[in-house]
């Protein structure tokens, strides 16, 4: 009764509580670390499983599924018969052999950091199971509940298409690999096999008698098998709080409701799964998932056409593993209880006038959903809801217009169904339903324009507008909640979403050919792309393009984080507790409800640091490891609650009472802290070259204006983590953090000792971007305080959402800039002033040190630049991948754009105009010596047709009025510096066999430093790269190292392990040079170790400035980007983007090509989709989830992504003739906003609106839509 199956093995959950999540219990009982999790709701894909069970609809069938393993509760695994559970370690090990899935990821380049790739693998797996020769739209369409934030997707595609029907027959392999499965002779179910010869047993399901399942503390779990049984629950409970439990997805959303006493699992209710087709419709029971409901839609899509338009919008609710878990009834009954929620099974179930059946103990009723939303659900249960079909002369039609293309909830959904009627040569409305949700919470029916259009004739222009105006003065957005936006747009896209509908109703003969545009949404085609670059094969293993050397061990789920260390017998976890104001003092802190949790042990502030109470050492600014009084941003750490589990410290944290008083309103915004003069003293003079003022005066032409740019989460799929243990000579650290000599100062300075007791490890991290360099010092303060006070290991990992409050992201800025040039474009001076957000500390200011990007690939003669930090009330803003030139690069490419649209000229033009040639001198007076812009500039207009392609875009506008398309161009020039950048490297030979350990500074965060290393150092020493072992970083064989960022770790540690290797060569030369030719290199090992020869070598990379401390050197590139805009809702795709990048002489080509491709992606999130929004009252971070913070999925990358690394191209001042690839291309993905913008602007000339706009970062599809200026007087037939 109470076992569970996993991977094949047996376990009683007897004693455990039936609501701990599957992904703890997998991970902290059953030490299955492979499945990984982050975000808790079910939003990023990282805990996806695969599970199996019997067809409870029907007998003989088995149900294969992926789920979201950090949603869905254990109990539920009993109440879903000869149910197995299979994680990503039951696939395939790198020992036992890979499973194809796993073998593929891996060979592909589909992982860099890794902790992404166990969730993907399971995602396909799922697949796989269900049908093993999946079409290549079926595996695209599979992966929208899974991100990742470092490839940029495409590898990890191909990697999965190669398993397609019409994929690679080379690739293909043996797809029976897949099954990996035997017959138990005991239950005839399947078995799973755990290795190559053995089987665990299997059991056969007990039956229960009772319904009874956990009774402790007040909360009881039932699991009924009958709808008497569920009622005679209700009925017995009808006083206490009851939750109905089915695929409980809904606590990734709303995690506050309850409390409950009694959950029911609905699971176990057969007659629950029944599904009837009949002449008037389709009746679907309760405890239908989602996908299921899908698939039974697609079934019957023959019966009706608004059966296969209901299924298109369902699969566009959340995601495959969400919908396989969660119902059609829990989604509606969240409408239910949110009036507020954005239920697209509503909107599509009300629009097909769907009825819903409700029943309780006494009697059943039906209902429309209008009715349902009004109804008293206690004691009540959705039994089915009907779905009828369409009569003769209906249509039906849906819309969800979401903030990217997969897994949001809707900005605005729509359902429209019309009946029409032939008369007299007009086409009669008989009847009509209009349904919205995002409009308001209590807007459902447009009911005047319904009624308005009664009996009208939609073949005339008068009905067209008479129906949009009434619509107009019908719709009233809401604007109360800051996380909604603009009312104009919501309203907008209510329209146009009409308008859609409208037009489709009529046949071409009466919508004229411009305006049939406006019927369809963009279509987006299966993704591709090309990789174009050389390699030296005499030299293999360097410039070998080869996967990660952890590839493996990654997509297996072998690769170990911080988080997946077994805990030792008396580790203790801890867990934040965060302000709630803004711009505070601190009163007092009450812990004694705390405290009385089951296995708290201890709640530590201010008063408990033994050290220094900050996590930023001498000469930073402090910066407070526990708020001490003044409380300077809402999320800021007040307190650590320290617990004997991880769920016991997050229930403390709860019940932590803190009073403020002295409440001020906080600076959030630049302009606020503009306007009250709140600046940090300047770190840096203004920049100032020749006469700027002078230059723009004189100027026959000059302009002026501002652009902004917002803040950036970095999104590492692994959280900040540290795990501290007490020691006999100090601390043992583990660490997620890309400086490891930094949070040594810091661990130190907090405990109060010598750095010489601080013992720091790090193997790897589960992505950093920036913000694992001095922000990582928190977490490890935090864990190191409490491990010291209470002198026990604790591990501090953050929360998705703990992290996102009290760390900061990327600055935002303000830049205003003044501009003077000729007719022609050309430069004659450039103002610029930058405000820079910095938060409440300076201390990873950036604005100050960025200057050397405000020029981009542009020669000016007179420049003054002047940066200003401004000082607010939100978490310190920090490095994030290309930090400053991301932004700078920005505003010189708008500059560039505006001076072109003042002029009337191409962009394109404009920018080649100005671009540097070899031997000029830069603002800041460095030299460009090998400057190839130009050339590039050139090659790429002509490789990417770019002509032909600005040709055939002005023909499809010129005959669209609802789409538009455009395209766009950016340059790069990225200034490499390596001063700063200090690593010690050791390479040592082991005299017993010849193989080559290597410990170097670096850290390895997904970009390939070890890959890279290991390259070098095969190359240099002349063995196999299977013989090189790249060991875990730690501060005692790499003391005093610097931070792995700014994109030169790598090629310092190879510099670094270069020189090892070249001083053992020398030492070894002198004893091979004795021995015969050919002799195997371990003899030759043994005979320099028997002769007394140091087989260890170390090298400190020290790197001196550059003449006037100038660039090492000047990576360059180019980008072109095609757009496709929706003008009704601003939606738009990425139709091409090719990208010449100049990465030198490549060490390894794929791994520079993934940099190239993650970088860009990452970008498009920036630009378009990660909106970071505050409560301007309280300060309250309110993007601080996966359901309101938005990275780009695997459906928003360019769907034609094709990149070429420059030939030819050798450096002669990088490593061994290279260049870095991990931060320049993302300066270059602004290109993707600047296309979009060309095609808002051909929807501006529609309206005879011509002058010059802006678009800021990010911008979503709202703001691209309301800056095309539409107008509902505008749409005609």
């Amino acid at each position: 009764k109470y076992s569970v199956n996993v991977n094949g093995a047996h376990f009683n959950i007897a004693d455990l509580d039936p609501q701990m999540s599957l992904n703890e219990y997998l991970r902290s009982l059953l030490n299955l670390c492979g499945t990984k999790f982050m975000c808790y709701e079910g939003g990023c894909g990282a805990c996806i499983v695969v599970l199996e069970y019997d067809d409870p609809g029907n007998t003989g069938k088995r149900v294969v599924k992926s789920v979201n393993s950090c949603l869905f509760p254990i109990g539920s695994l009993l109440s879903m018969k000869n149910s197995q559970v299979t994680t990503v370690e039951a696939l395939g090990s790198v020992k036992t052999g890979l499973n194809p899935i796993q073998e593929r990821l891996a060979s592909h380049n589909g992982s860099q950091c890794g902790f992404c790739s166990p969730g993907f693998v399971m995602q396909m797996y799922g697949l796989l199971k269900n049908n093993q020769t999946p079409s290549l739209q079926q595996v695209e369409d599979n992966f929208d509940g899974n991100i990742c934030r470092c490839t940029g997707y495409r590898p990890i595609l191909d990697a999965m298409k190669s398993f397609a029907v019409e994929g690679d027959s080379r690739q293909k392999g043996t797809l029976t690999d897949i099954e990996e499965l035997k017959i138990c002779k005991k239950t005839g179910q399947p078995c799973l096999r755990i290795g190559p010869d053995e089987t665990v047993g299997c059991r056969r399901s007990e039956d229960g008698n009772s319904a009874l399942f956990f009774k402790k503390d007040g909360t009881q779990w039932f699991q009924p098998t009958t709808l008497t049984e569920l009622f005679m629950i209700i009925q017995e409970h009808q006083h206490d709080g009851i939750k109905l439990l089915n695929g409980d997805t809904a606590k990734g959303i709303y995690r506050g409701d309850g409390p409950y006493s009694i959950l029911i699992d609905m699971k176990g209710i057969r007659e629950l799964y029944s599904v009837n087709m009949d002449a008037g419709g389709l009746k679907v029971y309760s405890n239908v998932s989602l996908t299921s409901l899908i698939d039974y839609l697609n079934e019957y899509s023959s019966k009706s056409q608004s059966y296969s338009i209901i299924a298109d919008h369902l699969s566009k609710v959340a995601s495959d593993p969400v919908r396989n878990s969660g119902g059609w009834a829990g989604n509606l009954m969240m409408r239910h209880m949110h009036h507020d929620f954005v239920s697209d099974v509503f909107v599509v179930l009300e629009a097909a006038g769907a009825q819903i059946c409700v029943a309780d103990v006494t009697e059943v009723e039906e209902y429309s959903l209008m009715g349902f939303l009004h109804l008293d659900m206690t004691g009540k249960v959705i039994l089915n809801v009907y779905i009828p079909v369409l009569s003769d002369g209906e249509s039906m039609r849906t819309f969800k217009v979401m903030p990217r293309a997969q897994n949001a909830h809707a900005y605005i959904s729509a359902g429209f169904r019309a009946k029409i009627k032939s008369k007299d040569g007009n086409q009669m409305v008989e009847s009509i339903s209009m349904v919205y949700t995002g409009i308001s919470q209590d807007f459902v029916h447009a009911v005047k324009t319904e009624n308005y259009l009664q009996g009208k004739d939609i073949t005339s222009e008068a009905t067209l507008q008479g129906a949009l105006a009434t619509l107009d003065k019908e719709i009233i957005p809401d604007e109360k909640n800051p996380l909604l936006t603009s009312a104009q747009y919501r309203k907008n896209v209510a329209l146009g979403l009409f308008y859609k509908f409208y037009l489709s109703l009529l046949s071409d003969q009466i919508v004229s050919p411009r305006n049939r545009s406006a019927r369809s949404v963009l279509h987006r085609p299966i993704s591709s792309g090309k990789q174009v670059f050389s390699t030296r094969p005499e030299e293999y293993p360097l410039t070998q393009p080869m996967p990660t050397i952890a590839a493996k061990l990654q997509t297996s789920g072998e690769a170990a984080y911080v988080n997946d260390s077994l805990p030792l017998p008396n580790e203790l976890y801890a867990n934040f507790v965060l302000s709630t104001e803004g711009n505070a003092t601190i009163d007092n802190i009450d812990i004694n409800s705390a405290m009385e949790v089951p296995g708290a042990v201890a709640v530590l502030s201010a008063k408990d640091v033994p050290g220094s109470n900050t996590f930023m050492p001498l000469p930073n600014e402090i910066e407070e490891v526990f708020c001490s009084g003044n409380v300077l941003y809402n999320g800021q750490t007040i307190a650590l609650c320290v617990a004997d589990s991880s769920d016991t410290a997050r229930q403390m944290t709860s019940r932590v009472k803190v009073m403020y008083k002295d409440v001020k309103p906080p600076i959030i915004t630049v302009d606020d802290a503009i306007a009250k003069q709140s600046f940090f003293p300047p770190t840096q003079d203004d920049l100032i070259v020749g006469d700027p003022e002078g230059a723009i005066s004189k100027s026959p032409f000059k302009v002026e204006g501002e652009i902004r740019v917002g803040e950036q989460y970095h999104f590492h799929m692994e959280t900040q983590i540290c795990r501290c243990v007490p020691t006999e000579d100090g601390l043992d650290v583990q660490a997620s953090s890309q400086w490891l000599d930094l949070l040594q100062q810091a661990v130190a300075g907090a405990i109060g000792t010598d750095a010489k007791n601080i013992n720091i490890v790090t193997r790897r991290l589960g992505g950093a971007y920036g913000g694992k360099a001095t922000r990582a010092n928190l977490a490890a303060c935090a864990a190191a305080v409490a491990a010291t006070k209470l002198k026990r290991p604790v591990r501090c990992a953050m929360s998705l959402g703990t992290n996102m409050k009290s760390i900061g992201r990327r600055h935002n800025y303000l830049a205003k800039y003044k501009v003077g040039f000729s007719k022609d474009g050309t430069l004659n001076g450039i103002i610029f002033t930058y405000y820079c957000n910095n938060g409440c500390s300076p201390n990873d200011d950036e604005v100050g040190v960025s200057l050397i990007f405000s020029d981009n690939t542009y020669k000016c003669s007179n420049w003054h630049i002047k940066p200003i930090a401004l000082k607010t009330n939100i978490p310190a803003t920090t490095w994030c991948r290309a930090p400053g030139s991301l932004q700078n690069i920005f505003f010189i490419e708008t500059v560039m754009e505006h001076i072109a649209s003042y002029l009337s000229l191409d962009p394109i033009d404009v920018k080649q105009r100005n671009l540097y040639a070899k031997g000029d001198i830069t603002p800041l007076g460095y030299p460009l010596p090998y400057c190839s812009i130009q050339d590039l500039y050139a090659a790429l207009l002509q490789k990417a047709q770019v002509k032909t392609r600005q040709d055939a875009i002005q023909d499809f506008n010129s005959k669209n009025r609802w789409k538009k398309r455009g395209l766009a161009v950016c340059p790069l020039k990225y200034a490499m510096g390596w001063v700063g950048g200090c690593f010690l490297c050791t390479v040592a030979i082991l005299a017993s066999d010849g193989t080559v350990i290597v410990s170097h500074g670096g850290i390895e965060c997904g970009q390939g430093l070890n890959t890279k290393v290991a390259q070098v150092c095969a190359f240099v020493l002349g063995v196999p790269i299977n013989n090189i072992s790249i060991k875990p970083t730690n501060n005692w064989c790499s003391p005093n190292s610097g931070p792995t960022g700014g994109s030169v770790g790598s090629e310092l540690n190879c510099l670094g392990v270069q020189k090892s290797c070249e001083i053992l060569n020398e030492r070894i030369k002198p004893i091979k040079d004795k021995l015969p030719p050919g002799t195997p290199w371990n003899e030759i090992i043994m005979k320099c170790f028997s002769a007394g020869v140091n087989l260890t070598a170390q090298y400190w990379v020290w790197p001196e400035p550059q003449p006037d401390y100038a660039p090492q050197y000047n990576s360059y590139g180019v980008t072109v980007a095609e757009a496709e805009l929706d003008v009704l809702t601003g939606e738009h795709q990425l139709s091409q983007v090719d990208i010449l990048f100049d990465c030198g002489e490549s060490l390894n080509p794929a791994i520079d090509v993934g940099q190239v491709e993650g970088c860009f992606v990452m970008g498009l999130g920036y630009w378009f989709t990660e909106k970071v929004i505050y409560d301007l009252n309280t300060g309250a971070l309110l993007t601080n989830n996966t359901w309101e913070y938005k990275p780009p999925s695997s459906k928003d990358i360019p769907i034609s992504f094709n990149i070429e690394l420059l030939k030819d191209a050798p450096n002669p001042t990088g490593v061994l003739r290279s260049k870095a690839s991990g931060e320049p291309p993302l300066c270059m993905s602004s290109a993707a906003l600047f296309a979009v913008k060309r095609a808002v602007e051909s929807a501006r000339a529609e309206t005879g609106q011509k002058d010059y706009f802006s678009l800021n970062g990010p911008s979503g599809i709202d703001a691209i839509q309301t800056s095309c200026l539409v107008d509902y007087k505008q749409f005609s037939l």
